[in-house]
Formats: C-alpha cells, structure tokens, sequence
C-alpha cells in the first residue's frame, strides 16, 4: 500500500533529544534535534509507502520545518526519502533558514581557512572532522580554563600561522613542548575516561605540525584533509569543487535559489539536469579504471596513513607531572629552546590556567 504522505507526518516522528555543541554559548543557537524516518517498509517488513519524488521529499521537509521554532534542527532519515537527503551523499540540502544557512555558511569558512589564528580565539576550529570531534568530545565537561589552554597549545605551538627565525629542529621542540602540555592538562585536569581520547587528538594535530611546510618568511603551510562525512565518504560536493568548479558554482546557486524562494516552479527540473552532471563527473574513471569518488577516497587513506606514521619527535625525557612547579622544573635545560622562550611559555600557559 502507500500513503498521502503530506497528511501523515506524525507516523515518522522518532523523537527528539538535546544537541551537543562545543562553541561558546550565543543568541539564537539550536539547541534540540527532532527526527523524522521514512522508510518504505516498518520493523515488521509491512510496506508502509513508496518512495518520494525529489520534490515530494522538499515539500515534506518544508512542510515539517515549518512546525518547529529558530532554536530546532530537523533530522531527516530513511529509505523513503530521496537521495537529495541522505546524510553526505545529496548534492543539494533541505531548504534550509536564513540563519541555518548562514550559519553554514560560517563553519564552511571555518573548515576552508586552515586554522583560525586571532590571538583571543577561545575555540579552534581543526580543518579535519574527525580529529576536531575527537577533541571537544575529550573536552566535554571540562573547565573553560582547560579548553583555553588546549587551544592555546594548538594554535601557538602546533599550529601557528609563522615561526619567523626558528630553526627547524626549535620548531620541532616547540611542538614536542606543546605535547608535554597537553600531557600535564590529561594527568591534572581531564577525567581519566576523557584523558586518552584527549591526547590522541592532541597527538594527532601535533603531527599536522610536524608535516608542515615553511616558506622563507616564516609562514606555515598545514596539509590537513577536511575528512569523511557521517556516513564515511568523502564529500561528493568537495570532489565536484576540484574536478567540475562550474558544476559546483551552479549547485550552490540553485541551493541558495530554493533557501531565498527564488527557485520558481519548475527547479526540480534543474536540479536533475545538475545531478546527471555532477554523477557523470563522479564516476568519470582515471588512467587506473578509479572513479573520481574511488580516487578521492584513495588519495585520504594515503594522506591518513602518512599522517599516523609521522613520529613525534622525543626530546623531553622524565618529565614529572605531578605539579607546575616540578613540571616547569623537568622541562629546563632539554632541549634546543631557551630558558627564556620556555619561562614565557609556562608564564603564558599559567595564565590560561589562571593560575
């Protein structure tokens, strides 16, 4: 059998539940999920509808949006609905909000730029999904202090935007010191079930440091990929941004077309001409018989297992972590830095801590 779907919503609703957001509290932040699963068939194997069209899947998300306040994000899911919406796979989103779509619009900037860099950053944004998750599920309930000082470490010592007239192997002791710090905030201030997830991010990123580049002024050049998406792909919007730019640049102006109602009529027709497109480009095959897919996924595994292999240099030995005042004393004297560059760090470091 199969249903008016636009009169039967209610049958879809799974729920909702809270959202866990890293950033600093602020005006109009969305604060609870609901989630909505269409499947043509129920847990018994019933046949409960058929599959939307693409439009018809728009016009049910519209129409469910639009019983919900500014501070709810919908969540849609299932088999019944069009490939438009799965999780990571769609070329186009649900028609979202202004301020959805600005909103992602900001952490779109934040993952393109490699790492923000203004001094009173209280939040780090990692390029690479995986590892910035990893992170701030680690700091989960941790005091703002400790969350000052993790970024801190990051953005001074791991990834800082220039190293003007440090030599290589200073660079490399200015991450090998960041890590001693990120180990002193696991042992003193992280709950021990949070600890060994925090350094393995930290580890992580320190190891984004040591693999980037430095051009003759100074500056950094980090290579950190963005990373799969939910469903464990690589972003076919990512792969169409570097092999079919035009294609992109069309995708999103029609995105942007259907969010400003602007779309007219007939946009459904539009939206398959780009689909066809943007499949063609995707599973367009190289000299080895790979997709472009195929190959972008080929092309992260090998940057990730470049990543993993990277060892971090071991320079401080025996270091005591029990209070600052041994810590500091541990870190003196062993390696390349001067006792003044590292007494203005434990200074700075401190001074996150407020202590």
């Amino acid at each position: 059998m199969s249903i008016n779907i636009h009169n039967s919503y209610e049958q879809f609703y799974k729920g909702t539940g809270p959202i866990k957001s890293y950033g600093s509290a602020n005006e109009g932040r969305k604060d609870k999920v609901v989630k909505y699963e269409f499947n043509t068939i129920d847990e018994k194997g019933n046949k409960v509808m058929d599959k939307m069209s693409r439009e018809e899947t728009l016009q049910a998300m519209n129409d469910i949006c639009s019983q919900y306040g500014d501070d709810v994000i919908v969540e849609f899911s299932g088999d019944g609905m069009a490939k438009l919406v799965e999780d990571g796979k769609g070329y186009l989103d649900r028609p979202l909000t202004d301020e959805e779509a600005a909103a992602k619009a900001a952490k779109q900037a934040e993952f393109d730029s490699e790492v923000v860099q203004l001094e009173n950053t209280h939040r780090i944004i990692i390029p690479n999904r995986q590892t910035n998750a990893k992170l701030y599920n680690s700091l989960a309930g941790a005091d703002e202090e400790v969350v000052k000082a993790a970024n801190g470490i990051i953005k001074n010592y791991f990834l800082p935007a220039k190293v003007s007239g440090m030599s290589e192997d200073e660079r490399k002791s200015m991450i090998a010191f960041g890590m001693e710090e990120a180990k002193y905030l696991a042992e003193n201030f992280l709950k021990q079930e949070h600890s060994g997830e925090f350094l393995s991010a930290m580890e992580t990123i320190a190891k984004y440091g040591i693999n980037g580049s430095v051009a003759e002024d100074g500056t950094v050049t980090y290579h950190i990929e963005k990373g799969l998406n939910v469903v464990g792909q690589i972003d076919d919007m990512d792969i169409l941004k570097e092999k079919a730019p035009d294609l992109y640049r069309e995708i999103n102006e029609l995105n942007q077309s259907i969010i400003n109602h602007k779309a007219g009529e007939k946009y459904g027709v539009k939206f398959l001409e780009l689909h066809k497109r943007a499949e063609r480009v995707l599973n367009a095959t190289n000299e080895k018989g790979e997709t472009n897919s195929e190959a972008a996924m080929k092309e992260y595994k090998k940057w990730e297992e470049e990543v993993e292999e990277t060892k971090l240099p071991d320079i401080f030995k025996d270091t005591k972590y029990s209070t600052m005042q041994t810590f500091f004393e541990s870190l003196q004297n062993q390696s390349q830095l001067s006792n003044d560059w590292i007494n203005n760090s434990m200074a700075r470091f401190m001074k996150w801590l407020n202590k």
